[in-house]
């Protein structure tokens, strides 16, 4: 609904003088002083809005962001926070073997990590943001075949460590497999569909670190009222890659029915919750 940069500052105006005395301050080793506001706007859904002190006090806004509270953890793997060259947030760098890939995401709670900056970074919860979904079949699978695909991504990931320390072996086992797998794709893509062959995907899309193209199994739905504007918004726990993680996306932005079972695909702005040590 808030389209015109003019819409946008009317809001943030509106919700920063309503909530100024909610206001959390953190100075940081550069002895820069901090601050957000986080108003909720559904139960699970909020707006945080965040800028820097004057040294008379004024606040200076330098941006917004939505986030998503209470989301299940999505990974324990080693992850590196750093900070923008250009503004003040900050983004983390998660190092999951299950994603193949390095996975970049924007960081929802940087107060906390700037309290905690000396401690060790313990797990993960990612969730998104999306404007443009799908709801897709799931792919059938008995509880065998289940198994075996689990089987399979464990081995990978103990290749992956191997391969990681230098272990050569390991690394001729990966490439091999990787062949394999292209050459049965190539087989099957002439007579299937892309989206009966692929079970899951989370792979990095467009120019932006922070934006990921996704495919994944819903576990659970539910929905809740932007108190703001009255649109309903679906909140999707999805399984991608063994990893779990909570997409947010407007009701009229979603196409097909969500159900418990079903995939959804769709392009996501992620961000992340660390936790401390």
């Amino acid at each position: 609904m808030y389209k015109k940069k003019a819409e946008v500052k009317e809001l943030l105006d509106r919700i920063q003088s309503e909530n100024i005395a909610s206001t959390k301050v953190v100075v940081t080793a550069e002895k820069e002083r901090l601050w957000e506001i986080r108003k909720d706007l559904s139960p699970s859904l909020g707006i945080c809005i965040h800028g820097y002190l004057e040294n008379l006090g004024t606040y200076v806004r330098e941006g917004y962001f939505p986030y998503i509270k209470n989301t299940p953890t999505s990974s324990t793997a080693k992850c590196a926070v750093e900070k923008h060259i250009d503004d003040i947030n900050y983004s983390g760098m998660l190092e999951d073997n299950n994603l193949g890939t390095s996975l970049i995401f924007r960081l929802s709670n940087k107060f906390h990590y700037l309290d905690n900056i000396r401690s060790k970074i313990k797990s993960t919860d990612l969730f998104g943001f999306c404007i443009d979904g799908k709801i897709l079949l799931p792919i059938h699978k008995t509880v065998a075949q289940m198994e075996l695909s689990k089987q399979k991504l464990l081995n990978k990931n103990i290749l992956l460590e191997a391969a990681k320390n230098g272990d050569e072996d390991a690394m001729d086992t990966l490439s091999a497999d990787e062949l394999i797998l292209y050459t049965t794709l190539n087989a099957r893509i002439q007579n299937e569909d892309l989206y009966s062959i692929v079970d899951t995907v989370f792979m990095p899309y467009g120019m932006e670190t922070d934006m990921y193209s996704i495919l994944g199994n819903i576990l659970d739905v539910y929905e809740e009222k932007n108190s703001f504007t009255g649109e309903i918004i679906i909140l999707l726990k999805i399984e991608c890659n063994d990893m779990i993680n909570i997409v947010a996306i407007k009701k009229e932005d979603l196409q097909g029915e969500p159900k418990v079972g079903r995939r959804f695909k769709g392009n996501i702005w992620v961000h992340g919750t660390i936790h401390m040590e």
